[in-house]
């Protein structure tokens, strides 16, 4: 073996071994993560800002909007001339009507609390033993009603870009809807509750049922 060939082997050697040296490692600089910004809050995410004087609700991109409740019905009860005319009145509606809008159906909870209470109030101010197993079992189904069912409801969005033209789109949509599925309206109230609902659908309704 050449002296040449001897220090190339010990210089490779010692670089080997400086370079298994833990002081000799380096670690490249870890990558900077991009920051996802997080809204404060759940009202940055919603679309709807406000509500109006009018009962309608201001949208973050400055349109408005509004809800009403369509009128359901029983279509295994309607005769096939019945059938066909509401047919021809829904695909005319998506014909003449050219603007946004939204047809949602929403299934809400039964909230029967307040005729549970008065069967209640019923039971301990009951003075008759023979009418006490009919109140129990009037509780009973409530009880049943509230696990087992739920209402059906059909509502439209409409929007425009000012609440003038709202009521002009409202009064367009009430004549197109009047034979076959009349609008209900809705107060304020109403309609925040059922977008609670919208964005909350594991929630039960605080109010619910007639008396």
């Amino acid at each position: 073996m050449s002296l040449s060939e001897d220090t190339r082997s010990k210089t490779n050697l010692t670089t080997n071994i400086n370079w298994l040296d833990e002081v000799q490692l380096t670690t490249p600089k870890a990558l900077k993560e991009k920051r996802v910004r997080i809204p404060p809050s759940v009202v940055s995410l919603l679309p709807i800002v406000d509500s109006t004087t009018l009962d309608v609700f201001e949208m973050q991109d400055g349109t408005f909007c509004d809800i009403i409740q369509l009128t359901s019905k029983d279509i295994y009860g309607l005769s096939e001339t019945e059938k066909d005319h509401d047919i021809f009145s829904l695909t005319y509606l998506l014909q003449a009507y050219i603007y946004p809008l939204k047809v949602i159906p929403l299934n809400t909870p039964l909230n029967l609390e307040k005729q549970k209470q008065r069967i209640e109030r019923q039971l301990r101010q009951n003075q008759n033993v023979a009418y006490r197993p009919f109140l129990q079992k009037k509780k009973q189904e409530l009880i049943y009603l509230e696990e087992h069912r739920t209402n059906r409801d059909y509502l439209l969005f409409f929007y425009a870009p000012d609440e003038a033209m709202l009521r002009e789109r409202k009064h367009q949509l009430t004549k197109l809807l009047r034979r076959s599925n009349p609008m209900v309206e809705l107060t304020l109230e109403q309609k925040i509750h059922i977008l609670f609902q919208l964005h909350n659908p594991n929630t039960k309704p605080t109010q619910d049922g007639k008396e």
